[in-house]
């Protein structure tokens, strides 16, 4: 595949509201980007206190979401990382194989996702995708591989060996995840040494910088309020893109409007709200209105008004979003639901941030 740093790889959770918003995007936004689908863990019954499906049936919908999402004309990442190391399907198949095998047979292109701390057989796994596909590998590097630079350069090199492959082969995804909010400078120090440490840098196949700011979740923030959270992430890529201080120029990659780590709250306990998640030029806007439970999911008609009140709308043609908002505000459709709702900030993310990188071209 191979792409150079005016392409954008979002890490999306493999949720029905990230499949919704990469289902509506333009064919100009989805010519610009790669998504990374994490295949989200196994989700739990709480009043049963046992996982709600087995795997068998958490993964047998994955290659029909992922082609009707993004259809099978171009590569994507797939990533089982939330998958427990010792879950294997009912016939003992590795779930990796699994999912490649299926999409193998419904002419998907995915390309795994692994990274230096997988167990064996997920390793195992992945050579055999590879070896089939022919389409290489996504390693995935995290803070923590630099802690021993000798270390990270012979396990780098182990890595590809096993795989059968060359950097030339493959792409390198440097995730930082989750960073602070008032991170940024301390970032722009850390990010170059890292880079510089990556072995072979120039001869991956791509080479992609991630992190974010995104909150865990809104909890901490009051009902019926607006709040700004700062796009750390997207604020250090692009001070290193305008400014060369790395050797390689990386592709940007973020999480959209979500945390890196998966959360399961407890339904029984939830008192969500309706709320935006909008993506501005270097931050997030976050409209929170009061709890679904108390007041309705009326709630969101409010919250849109607001929102197209506010000089950062983009207006309803930016976005099928940005079009869903207008609607809402003037209740020409219905609220949605939780998953709606991220599908409107995810769509609305993934236009604002491919336009942001078009521009710096």
């Amino acid at each position: 595949m191979g792409f150079n740093h005016t392409h954008y790889v979002p890490s999306l959770k493999g949720r029905a509201g990230e499949y919704g918003a990469l289902q509506v995007m333009t064919a100009e936004v989805k010519t610009a980007l790669t998504p990374l689908i994490e295949i989200p863990p196994i989700p739990w019954d709480f009043d049963d206190d046992q996982p709600a499906k087995t795997i068998d049936q958490h993964l047998e919908k994955v290659v029909p979401k992922v082609s009707q999402a993004w259809g099978v004309e171009r590569p994507v990442f797939v990533d089982l990382l939330w998958i427990g190391p010792d879950e294997r399907m009912a016939g003992g198949e590795h779930p990796l194989t699994y999912v490649f095998r299926t999409a193998r047979q419904n002419d998907l292109q995915p390309i795994p996702v692994t990274g230096l701390v997988r167990d064996e057989d997920y390793q195992s796994a992945c050579r055999e995708a590879i070896q089939q596909d022919r389409r290489g590998v996504c390693i995935r590097l995290q803070g923590e591989d630099f802690e021993d630079i000798d270390d990270l350069t012979a396990q780098v090199a182990a890595l590809l060996d096993m795989l059968g492959l060359s950097p030339g082969e493959s792409d390198l995804l440097l995730d930082l995840r989750a960073v602070g909010v008032n991170e940024g400078n301390t970032l722009l120090a850390a990010v170059p040494v890292l880079v510089r440490s990556i072995p072979q840098l120039e001869r991956w196949r791509s080479f992609v910088l991630a992190a974010t700011a995104f909150p865990e979740d809104l909890m901490g923030l009051q009902p019926s309020s607006i709040s700004l959270i700062t796009r750390v992430g997207w604020i250090v890529w692009r001070t290193l893109i305008t400014r060369s201080r790395v050797p390689r120029l990386p592709a940007f990659g973020d999480y959209a409007i979500a945390h890196p780590q998966p959360s399961e709250v407890d339904p029984r306990i939830m008192r969500p709200s309706a709320s935006i998640r909008y993506t501005t030029d270097d931050a997030w806007l976050i409209l929170k209105g009061r709890n679904l439970r108390d007041y309705g999911y009326t709630e969101f008609y409010d919250v849109c008004r607001d929102l197209i009140r506010r000089p950062e709308y983009s207006g309803a043609g930016f976005s099928w979003g940005d079009w869903y908002i207008d609607e809402c505000a003037n209740q020409r459709v219905g609220t949605g639901n939780l998953t709606t709702w991220r599908k409107v900030g995810t769509s609305h993310h993934l236009a604002v941030v491919t336009r942001q990188i078009a521009s710096l071209a």
